[in-house]
């Protein structure tokens, strides 16, 4: 991890730390897999990536992710060269992160699934939007994951096809989230 991202997730943690929290109510991401899906008419396109980080406060039902976007792996080097310079443009956009609070009941002290939506602010390519997403947490023992399924409008975030490739690319993206949590231990 850059030093940057250390340094922005550390401000990030000391934020819910402060908020008054025990930290044995804050959870983060340990094994993680966010991976988009282009259905589109010529080329579907996959991407995945394992490095998402991120917080959820039980306490106060607050969460906090955010993906940088550089570490999506992609089935050919070029399509990964066209992603993060001329749709995402990575640089200038490094990471998309969605931060907000949990609607629904759940108990992490309690084996069971709980479906739940995380309400709040998806920023992606600069362009935040206003989100209710679906999300199931299932608990088993000291286990907690979480995983949810939703789409992304590209225009939504001003992502721009070019239109000579525009049968190759998807106007809307299916992403998914696989994430286990874990207690947070300084």
């Amino acid at each position: 991890m850059k030093k940057t991202s250390k340094l922005t997730f550390t401000v990030l943690l000391a934020l819910f730390v402060y908020a008054g929290t025990a930290r044995a109510q804050i959870y983060m991401l340990e094994s993680s897999n966010v991976r988009f899906f282009s259905d589109a008419l010529i080329e579907d396109i996959t991407a995945t990536t394992t490095s998402a980080q991120g917080l959820v406060n039980v306490a106060d039902k607050t969460f906090s992710f955010r993906v940088p976007i550089k570490t999506f792996e992609f089935a050919k080097d070029l399509m990964k060269e066209h992603f993060n310079e001329n749709y995402m443009e990575s640089e200038k956009h490094p990471y998309g992160t969605f931060k907000g609070s949990i609607v629904g009941n759940f108990d992490f002290t309690k084996n069971g699934v709980y479906e739940v939506t995380a309400r709040g602010v998806l920023d992606v390519h600069g362009v935040p939007q206003e989100r209710s997403i679906p999300a199931k947490l299932f608990v088993e023992g000291s286990v907690v994951r979480l995983e949810s399924v939703f789409m992304v409008k590209l225009v939504d975030h001003d992502i721009e096809i070019p239109q000579i490739v525009f049968q190759n690319i998807a106007e809307e993206i299916e992403v998914t989230i696989k994430s286990d949590l874990v207690p947070y231990k300084k």
